[in-house]
């Protein structure tokens, strides 16, 4: 499997054992990040996707392979690599917040789920491991008719959702209890109604690290309730679930020093980011360990393929 390395902030390229691997390949974007980093307006997006089919040399993935690009507020960059696919897939999402919010006026990394939904390609999504933002003032912001007709799929973290439309969705969690860890029992039942759906074609899946516990990744954002062994064992699950056919994926939410440019981008970073106390020299140590991971476990559990160039 293909490693690449959109290198948007410094904070993969830090990660020597991941960035020095031989089948590493990184790609300078450096003068991008600051642009895009949060939130960037549709032109802008646009102008960074040409650039990136410039750096990258083609404006299509033929082969699967897993992509890492550093902080989770360049989580619409997923938008990006999922329009380099044509053949159909379904996408798996792990990730702490909802990322779907409609009406928006800007591609925001709150926002790019529900502009990937929109792609004629992406059929089914599944949304594991949440818990921020899905019932609380951001609700209404929801793409509830995707919720009611099963396009979109949640799996949360810990708890079922409360209130309003979530009262007539079956929403259960990955654990049975917020402080027991989910097993491969629990796993399996949650998956199995999804059998079918994720046989019939490819998953794509894009994977916050926000997802896991402060101890287990280091992110700019707030940290979820996962830990790494529960994160492997979903991957897992939807990847037999999916027959070992991989289009691709990508993994965030690698701290960095928070680097913007532009009043938007400054005003999100003041109102929306937490303070948090960061040690470079552990973030580094966590952030590869979750990396090598990932690489070891996406390589072993995915059946060697090549994707179709079209529809």
């Amino acid at each position: 499997m293909e490693l690449r390395i959109l290198d948007l902030d410094g904070g993969v390229i830090a990660q020597e054992k991941i960035a020095s691997r031989p089948d590493a390949v990184v790609h300078d974007l450096r003068a991008w990040g600051p642009r895009i980093r949060m939130a960037c307006g549709f032109r802008s997006f646009a102008r960074f996707e040409a650039g990136l089919t410039e750096t990258l040399g083609s404006p299509l993935d033929t082969r699967p392979g897993l992509t890492l690009y550093g902080s989770g507020d360049f989580h619409h960059v997923s938008l990006a690599l999922l329009r380099r696919l044509t053949e159909p897939v379904n996408l798996l999402v792990i990730d702490k917040h909802p990322d779907w919010m409609r009406g928006i006026p800007v591609l925001h990394c709150g926002t790019w789920l529900y502009h990937a939904g929109r792609l004629p390609n992406v059929r089914t999504i599944f949304h594991v491991g949440g818990d921020l933002d899905f019932d609380n003032a951001y609700r209404p912001l929801a793409p509830w008719p995707w919720l009611r007709s099963g396009k979109v799929r949640v799996i949360p973290a810990i708890r079922r959702f409360r209130g309003g439309g979530w009262n007539r969705i079956a929403v259960d969690p990955l654990r049975v209890e917020p402080q027991i860890p989910v097993d491969p029992a629990r796993l399996a039942k949650l998956i199995e109604p999804h059998h079918r759906e994720l046989s019939a074609r490819p998953l794509y899946v894009s994977i916050d690290k926000d997802a896991l516990q402060a101890t287990e990744a280091v992110v700019n954002w707030d940290s979820g309730f996962l830990d790494l062994d529960e994160l492997e064992r979903v991957l897992s699950g939807f990847l037999e679930a999916a027959e070992g056919k991989l289009a691709g994926a990508d993994s965030m939410g690698d701290w960095s020093p928070v680097d913007v440019q532009g009043v938007l981008r400054k005003f999100l970073h003041v109102t929306e980011h937490p303070w948090l106390d960061v040690s470079t020299s552990t973030t580094v140590e966590t952030n590869t360990r979750v990396n090598l991971s990932l690489v070891q476990l996406l390589g072993s559990r995915t059946r060697k393929s090549r994707l179709r160039p079209e529809i």
